[in-house]
């Protein structure tokens, strides 16, 4: 199975680094809303981080996803666009240190990169909820370097989000890539599938996979999908 892919999208969260569970949701918003409550209370913050996850999974033709966080915290907690913004990175850049326990290495991902980096252009396509300060950070904690990457789908450039086709489709103009000649490495079948749609194949990443196998056969409508560990996703890479 001769593959020519030039280009290596690679997902973050459950690809590259273990991303913790739903205890890491519960203590990022058991940390920011006492910071961030002196304004309005923790209602509006509460408020303002629920309409901000609705807002993102709708793509946008006008506003950056980053935008669009800061116009939900600048309507619940009644500050101007600009203080908004300042509470919004402040208050995230003293949480996520603090968060650091749920964050983790997963096995063969650094080696892979590490490989991979001398091959093909590496581009990180996680999902654009953050800033770049934050991506680095969990990046770091999980063995990954970030000087491997080209680029990073971050919040401040992005308009739209995973599991749209909108989000590869502007990944792919953003970084002038043919689909063709991309390779979508990520762990999810929900997030990460509707790629194929965009005509990017996608590998699934499984570290405990026996043996790889193709779980969407490429067609004229769609690109095609293998799933595996690291090592049989080097090996299929170098065949």
């Amino acid at each position: 199975m001769k593959q020519h892919y030039k280009n290596l999208l690679l997902d973050l969260d459950g690809t590259l680094i273990n991303s913790g569970n739903f205890l890491l949701h519960i203590e990022f918003i058991a940390r920011i809303l006492p910071l961030m409550k002196r304004h309005r209370g923790w209602r509006a913050v509460w408020d303002g981080l629920k309409e901000s996850q609705s807002v993102l999974k709708i793509p946008s033709k006008e506003k950056t996803n980053q935008e669009r966080l800061i116009d939900a915290f600048e309507k619940h907690l009644q500050l101007s666009h600009e203080d908004a913004s300042i509470e919004i990175f402040q208050s995230i850049m003293k949480v996520f240190p603090k968060l650091k326990s749920h964050f983790g290495k997963i096995d063969g991902a650094a080696k892979f990169v590490d490989w991979a980096k001398n091959h093909y252009t590496l581009t990180l396509a996680t999902n654009p909820v953050w800033p770049i300060e934050l991506v680095h950070m969990r990046m770091i904690w999980g063995g990954i370097n970030p000087e491997h990457f080209r680029s990073v789908t971050t919040s401040d450039r992005m308009h739209a989000c995973k599991p749209t086709i909108q989000y590869y489709q502007e990944l792919l103009a953003q970084e002038k890539f043919e689909p063709g000649d991309c390779l979508l490495i990520g762990n999810e079948r929900k997030m990460d599938l509707p790629a194929t749609k965009a005509g990017i194949a996608v590998f699934l990443i499984r570290p405990d996979a026996k043996v790889m196998t193709c779980i969407q056969k490429p067609t004229e409508k769609v690109a095609g999908a293998w799933r595996g560990n690291y090592a049989q996703l080097k090996k299929m890479l170098s065949a």
